[in-house]
């Protein structure tokens, strides 16, 4: 079947700002996109990356009508709450957003601009990968990587030892994105792990551990394995914690005590 592709247009209330033009993007690079979701397994993976990717190097931002009131800084260094950070060694975009969209309709104004952006004369990206937590209760003990990909992508993911998720839903801005690069040429997938309601560095390790392989990168990951069973020991400290209020609340005339109390 035969084809007409259209570069899409960019939304009306967000932009992407590139600061450093000196910067070449290869034609063929691949669009890391780590979104701030449960688990906040996208900007862990994105932070991760930035930090270990020797010829990293910031090139812009995207900005929106629709960002929150919030600013972000490192080591007292103001820095724009969506980045923009590019490796020429990989070919490798990374996008960074730390801040959640106020207005849930933003998303789809943002992945227009994104989308835009990255199948633009300027860039011409190959591919485009978003990272989602699979939420889960209690304690967990492993950390599989699951994918889900347009069909252009699946055979080559199968190479890496990934299991396909059968049937679900994504949620969020890495939905919207992934809902325009499915009307584009961006050939788009993600990658899902099980993450807790507070950040899951484990989860993040682990697809991490699945882009190394795919992209031919050495990420260490060993502090975030290390942070993960921090994590979890607070969390265990917590629930015994929890526990032994509860059982002291059920001793033997405690309650008469306490409704005298407030007589």
């Amino acid at each position: 079947m035969e084809k007409k592709v259209y570069v899409c247009k960019k939304g009306k209330k967000s932009s992407v700002i590139i600061e450093d033009i000196t910067v070449q993007i290869k034609e063929g690079a691949t669009v890391v996109m780590g979104f701030a979701g449960i688990g906040l397994i996208g900007p862990i993976v994105a932070n991760t990356l930035i930090e270990q990717i020797p010829d990293i190097k910031e090139i812009g931002f995207i900005t929106s009508e629709y960002l929150p009131p919030i600013s972000v800084f490192y080591a007292g260094v103001l820095k724009h709450p969506f980045r923009l950070l590019y490796s020429t060694q990989h070919n490798l975009i990374i996008g960074i957003c730390e801040v959640p969209f106020q207005v849930t309709t933003a998303y789809n104004d943002l992945s227009k601009t994104i989308c835009n952006w990255a199948l633009s004369d300027d860039v011409k990206a190959k591919e485009l990968v978003i990272f989602q937590g699979i939420p889960q209760r209690g304690i967990i003990d492993d950390y599989p990587v699951y994918y889900a990909a347009e069909e252009i992508m699946m055979e080559h993911l199968k190479k890496f030892g990934i299991t396909k998720v059968e049937k679900g839903i994504i949620v969020g801005p890495e939905a919207t994105v992934l809902n325009e690069a499915l009307m584009n040429r961006l050939n788009a997938f993600a990658l899902f792990t099980p993450v807790l309601e507070i950040p899951t560095p484990e989860g993040a390790a682990s697809i991490l551990e699945v882009l190394n392989k795919i992209y031919n990168l050495s990420i260490d990951t060993a502090s975030l394995i290390e942070q993960g069973k921090e994590i979890k020991a607070k969390m265990l400290e917590l629930a015994q914690k929890a526990q032994e209020y509860q059982e002291q609340q059920q001793l033997p005339g405690k309650k008469e005590a306490y409704t005298k109390y407030f007589q």
